[in-house]
């Protein structure tokens, strides 16, 4: 066998590395340092952008995905912070993010700021590290399009300032993904033998340089399963990346390496896990998942629509394993999996891409299996599978698929920058067309993003922080606020007793009473659950024990403090047209533009002789609704009550 012959500069030597160090060059892109200048540039402006949305403009959490935070993270980052570690809060996610929370708490003392900056943070990193990698499985072109549109996807920029775990958890797992790539991908720059040394092949034996860069790869083999590890410990479907990773390997890495590399992939996966089950079972705690009530939830009350309420109260109890929930209807499982496998996919186009994106999107997945130039994302194609399979049990949620994002990102950009449809030599017509059509569906990406960000931010419970306000001079040692939500709780600086499911006010007076609280916040979310209170609603709706301490401008909230007499039935209870009354109050509460609730109350106001309160509400209701019959029957009415009440003075 003769020796391989010596490469010569400028005879299919690959050039020595530049200080972009990048594939992108080697890959033959001449704009390589062009475009990385311009990803980090465009890493700078999200930073920014979330920056500025965390501290400007998301000053408190939402009412979903940060309720987490309030009701959870944030006590498990304080426990931390003081060396407690308690084995038994991790049924659903793993310590890690608690853990980062608790380290950025150390230099942000305002947790929930800590968490938003965490998140952006991470956005940031997530954007940076799928750059790197796709440079090295595509292009520098196809990496910066597909960062872009990752950056201005509406949930990942929303959830890249919100206080939960979903941005820590996609950047680890993007930097298992990066650091799986490397070792399988050859390195982006050799550098040719020079003269008189003999060539690696020549010898029938690997060079020192040669058996160096095997080592490097096994040891970013080995890395990555230890950050997907971490990954794992922060989101449990992450689980995906062990599977995929040891796939990718055996598919692309070097053939004398890729039995050590997958091995010590796993290993280093296994072991931190391992050691944080055996710390769970030395604590008294079995380490178990609670994510298959997810998946019960999903079958037997979301398919069904049964609220969550209901279903904690009435089937969670029968589900202690995977094994109950396919036992209790396999057939019903069967079938609601094999229906979310095809519909979280529309649900996906529609709710977390837009339609465009999407369609992009499937083209790159049949590209990146038919195309030459763009197999190298198979890899990538094969981890969006697996990540998607683990949403496929549980209910469909934007906030879920936020760690897909990259994934249909890389698919998209490949699809519209596939060099199969390049015009020869670049110029003419598609020379310039092509990159417009490639901007067409970011151009829709960035204004659904604006809308959505728009959308989080008027929802944003704000009157929560004028409670907090009013009640925090109040406060006294060891006092506790019944609330839906821990939010009150946080700012006020008190511990919150979530609202139990109970539906009498005994019932709630005596849990306030066990738990020693002495304030009830109750709003809309609240009056969503346990609609058997809505009256709570109506600051006019008197209550025995309870005392309104605040009502907010904006907003539903409503603050009480629980005096020794709650627990006793309203008078008014007994009366069908004040109970009709603080009804239509409530409803006007939530509503104020509810004209029929507004009606309603002017009729109640009428038939209890309150013939001034009633014009009132009749008058707003007629500049509204003027042609409406029924507040022109009441008009009618009152009018007549009206005239009947001045006659005697006459």
């Amino acid at each position: 066998m003769s020796p391989t012959p010596r490469a010569h500069p400028g005879r299919g030597a690959q050039p020595p590395r530049g200080r972009a160090g990048g594939p992108a060059e080697v890959n033959g892109d001449p704009g390589g340092r062009r475009l990385m200048r311009a990803a980090w540039a465009l890493a700078a402006a999200l930073g920014a952008a979330l920056v500025w949305m965390a501290l400007g403009r998301h000053p408190v959490g939402d009412y979903f995905a940060e309720s987490d935070f309030y009701g959870a993270y944030a006590d498990g980052a304080r426990l931390l912070q003081h060396g407690h570690l308690d084995a038994s809060r991790y049924a659903v996610i793993g310590p890690v993010y608690e853990a980062l929370l608790a380290l950025a708490g150390f230099l942000v003392t305002d947790l929930f700021r800590a968490a938003q900056l965490l998140s952006a943070l991470a956005a940031v990193a997530c954007v940076l590290l799928w750059h790197r990698l796709l440079r090295r499985v595509a292009d520098g072109r196809v990496a910066l399009l597909a960062v872009a549109f990752v950056a201005l996807n509406p949930h990942f920029f929303h959830y890249g300032y919100a206080a939960c775990t979903d941005l820590p958890a996609v950047a680890l797992q993007a930097a298992a993904l990066c650091l799986l790539v490397r070792s399988w991908a050859p390195g982006p720059g050799a550098v040719a033998p020079s003269a008189g040394e003999p060539h690696p092949r020549a010898s029938g034996s690997p060079t020192r340089e040669a058996r160096a860069e095997a080592s490097t790869h096994i040891v970013l083999a080995a890395c990555a399963g230890l950050v997907a590890a971490l990954a794992f410990l922060t989101r449990y479907n992450a689980v995906y990346l062990l599977p995929a990773g040891i796939a990718a390997i055996a598919w692309r890495a070097a053939p004398g390496r890729r039995a050590r590399s997958a091995l010590l992939f796993a290993v280093c996966f296994l072991a931190p896990v391992a050691a944080w089950t055996a710390f769970c079972l030395a604590n008294g705690v079995r380490f178990q998942f609670q994510l298959h009530h997810d998946v019960a939830a999903e079958v037997f009350a979301h398919a069904r629509n049964v609220s969550w309420d209901d279903y904690a109260a009435t089937l969670q109890p029968r589900f202690r394993t995977p094994w109950d929930v396919l036992a209790y209807d396999p057939v019903a499982v069967a079938a609601r999996l094999a229906w979310n496998t095809f519909d979280h996919l529309r649900l996906d186009a529609r709710d977390v891409l837009g339609w465009v994106p999407a369609a992009c999107a499937a083209a790159g997945v049949l590209l990146s299996w038919t195309d030459p130039a763009l197999r190298r994302l198979r890899p990538v194609t094969l981890a969006g599978a697996c990540l998607y399979l683990t949403l496929v049990p549980v209910f469909h949620s934007a906030r879920y698929s936020v760690a897909l994002v990259p994934f249909y990102a890389a698919l998209a950009a490949g699809a519209l920058l596939a060099p199969r449809f390049a015009p020869r030599g670049g110029r003419g017509v598609g020379g310039w067309l092509r990159p417009l059509v490639a901007l067409l569906p970011l151009a829709f990406t960035a204004a659904a993003c604006v809308r959505t960000q728009a959308a989080v931010t008027a929802s944003l419970p704000v009157e929560i922080l004028e409670v907090a306000r009013t009640l925090r001079p109040e406060i006294r040692a060891g006092d506790r606020v019944v609330a839906r939500k821990a939010h009150l709780g946080y700012y006020a600086g008190l511990r919150t007793e979530m609202f139990p499911a109970v539906t009498t006010l005994p019932e709630l007076a005596a849990f306030a009473r066990a738990r020693g609280a002495r304030w009830l916040y109750f709003s809309f979310t609240e009056s969503q659950s346990r609609f058997d209170f809505w009256y709570l609603l109506d600051s006019t709706a008197t209550v025995p024990g309870l005392t309104l301490r605040a009502a907010t401008r904006r907003g539903t909230g409503r603050l009480y403090f629980i005096g020794p007499e709650f627990g006793a039935l309203p008078a008014w209870f007994a009366s069908d047209t004040l109970r009709a009354l603080h009804h239509a109050r409530t409803a006007l509460a939530v509503d104020s533009t509810d004209v029929r609730a507004r009606i309603r109350v002017a009729d109640a106001l009428l038939a209890m002789g309150e013939l001034r309160q009633a014009r009132a509400e009749l008058d707003l209701v007629l500049s509204l609704a003027p042609a409406d019959a029924d507040a022109r029957r009441i008009d009618a009415d009152l009018a007549a009550r009206e005239l009947a009440a001045v006659a005697p003075h006459r």
